[in-house]
């Protein structure tokens, strides 16, 4: 039996606004919630404003089985929203509304007692955007135990990151996921081989990481340690709907996969195999499973 390990996601939580609907959505929210449905004891750390989209949020997190203590509510600013455009091939293009509850996340005794139990812990570059926010982070990842994985998921969002960002957040993770363009920036930004073999195994040399996920959309991911380099290219073409949420779900598969060190051949397929799942749908978290 698997054992129940204790995940959070910390970060932004807001509605994906689509021209005809809307749904949940946030890189943390979406991998605490695919995390908890492969069997983790999921934690989401954010805050929401005190209006009609928090409570709705709320509402559907804990409908997901999310532990939701972690969670802050604001007086004074607003639930965040991000109206999402798709092209012909379901690639999103995003609008952040800036100044939001998710930006002033207050570090507090509550989400320290949260990250002393945690195995794992996920955060990226948008919720640093905002300095409350940044320093939570670090107090976070300052909580939890010497042996929680600490998971990077670059997701660069327009202008709200740096060098500085992503030179801290690369220090402190364990497992850094970043698609194929985020790759190439971050390959430029220190300087190493644009080549995915060897600009991954300069990531992992220069801040000791564990594992480097690149995903390469229709063209499959990669997989990378000190020792192992997997390159996955899917067999079947997907019906693609919209690929939001997709690299969210693939991150917390290969992370609960690694968790229970499953061989890494095996964490691709199983990863790759959620990600296409999710992009047959509109919105992060298809209902179906």
């Amino acid at each position: 039996m698997q054992k129940k390990y204790n995940v959070a996601g910390f970060g932004e939580v807001l509605w994906d606004i689509y021209p005809e609907s809307k749904s949940l959505g946030g890189a943390p929210s979406n991998f605490a919630i695919h995390s908890q449905k492969l069997g983790a004891n999921s934690f989401l750390i954010s805050c929401l404003g005190d209006d009609s989209l928090g409570k709705e949020a709320q509402t559907l997190l804990n409908d997901f089985g999310l532990n939701t203590s972690g969670i802050q509510v604001n007086k004074y600013f607003p639930t965040g929203r991000v109206v999402v455009n798709l092209d012909q091939m379901g690639n999103p293009s995003y609008k952040i509304e800036e100044e939001s509850a998710w930006d002033h996340i207050i570090f507090d005794e509550n989400m320290r007692n949260i990250c002393q139990s945690l195995d794992i812990v996920c955060f990226g570059t948008l919720v640093q955007r905002n300095s409350n926010s940044k320093r939570a982070l670090k107090k976070i990842l300052d909580s939890t135990p010497l042996n929680c994985l600490k998971v990077f998921d670059v997701n660069f969002r327009h202008e709200f990151y740096n060098k500085e960002i992503i030179k801290l957040s690369l220090e402190r993770a364990d497992i850094v996921k970043m698609n194929q363009f985020e790759f190439y920036q971050i390959a430029n930004v220190f300087c190493i081989s644009q080549e995915w073999k060897k600009g991954a195994l300069s990531l992992i040399h220069e801040f000791d990481l564990k594992l480097v996920i690149i995903t390469l959309g229709e063209n499959g991911s990669i997989l990378a340690t000190k020792n192992d380099y997997i390159v996955h290219i899917p067999e079947n073409k997907v019906n693609v709907v919209s690929t939001v949420g997709a690299g969210d779900a693939y991150t917390a598969s290969v992370v609960m996969g690694w968790l229970n060190k499953k061989p890494l051949n095996e964490i691709v397929i199983e990863a790759t195999n959620l990600a296409s799942h999710v992009c047959g749908f509109e919105g992060a978290i298809p209902s179906e499973g």
